[in-house]
């Protein structure tokens, strides 16, 4: 097993990428070729541009050697924590079609580019990649990967977690932000610019209902969370997976997973940084 990986098998837990070259998958949110689970994709539909100089901790996952040079090899979206850490979504170095744990060759974190067919900002090498130990791939839960840079972002700012156990950035209604480079259509039609758009949080009523459990992909309110106009329209979707769902200016959740993209009654669902804000805060 590749070194990176090799130091995650032991202490792992879960989740996918979609090739940035393929077309839509059902399930994770992520873009480039590694697996799903059960559920489906996300990019930012029925969103508007956005930059890294209102939002100087959106950073992409690249990996050239695996997805080439188109979109800068960029297959999943994070966000800087601290001037070493970056966090994402467990799914992204998952394979999709085994939902085992893959390798991501020539893995960098590009920083401060809006367009990813150019060569702004920097991109910097990976040196450790922690996965939530109760991470799933199956189920979905606990998707979060912490990745340490090999060099340290000094002066960059960062954006701060949602705290353990905290309930009030997840109440129904709630206005947040989702960003990413993904689909923008549900088609294949990947963003080659940094996009954001608008959601409500949506009640975890709401979405057990839509996701339910027995169902192929379950929803869990205690380490998810869901959000999406209830009549459709805009969401996360392919190649936004690990991207940030952000409230009040604080990271509340990660692009997970979803059915299609931009569904109404099929709400995108965010790993709940809340149910993980503690581990996630024992490797930074």
């Amino acid at each position: 097993m590749p070194p990176i990986l090799d130091t995650l098998s032991a202490r792992l837990g879960r989740r996918a990428v979609a090739l940035v070259a393929l077309a839509a998958l059902p399930s994770p949110l992520l873009v480039l070729g590694a697996a799903e689970p059960a559920g489906a994709q996300r990019r930012i539909v029925g969103g508007s541009a956005a930059s890294t100089k209102d939002h100087p901790w959106m950073v992409a996952l690249s990996s050239r050697q695996q997805f080439g040079t188109a979109r800068s090899g960029q297959f999943c979206g994070a966000a800087l924590v601290s001037e070493t850490k970056v966090v994402t979504a467990a799914h992204c170095f998952y394979d999709e079609s085994t939902g085992r744990p893959t390798d991501r060759p020539g893995l960098r974190v590009v920083i401060g580019r809006d367009d990813l067919r150019g060569s702004a900002g920097r991109e910097v090498a990976v040196r450790d990649i922690w996965i939530d130990p109760g991470y799933r791939f199956a189920a979905n839960t606990r998707d979060v990967a912490v990745l340490t840079l090999a060099e340290a972002q000094t002066g960059r700012s960062v954006i701060e977690l949602v705290g353990a156990g905290e309930t009030e950035p997840y109440q129904a209604g709630t206005a947040a932000e989702v960003l990413g480079w993904g689909d923008t259509r549900g088609n294949g039609s990947y963003s080659p610019t940094l996009r954001e758009v608008q959601v409500p949080i949506v009640s975890d009523a709401v979405c057990g209902h839509a996701y339910p459990q027995g169902g192929e992909s379950a929803y869990d309110a205690a380490t998810m969370v869901c959000a999406g106009a209830e009549q459709g329209g805009k969401d996360a979707c392919q190649g936004d997976s690990g991207g940030p769902l952000v409230v009040a200016g604080r990271l509340a959740g990660l692009v997970s997973w979803g059915t299609g993209c931009a569904e109404a009654a099929h709400p995108g669902v965010y790993t709940r940084i809340a149910a993980v804000s503690d581990a996630v805060h024992s490797v930074l």
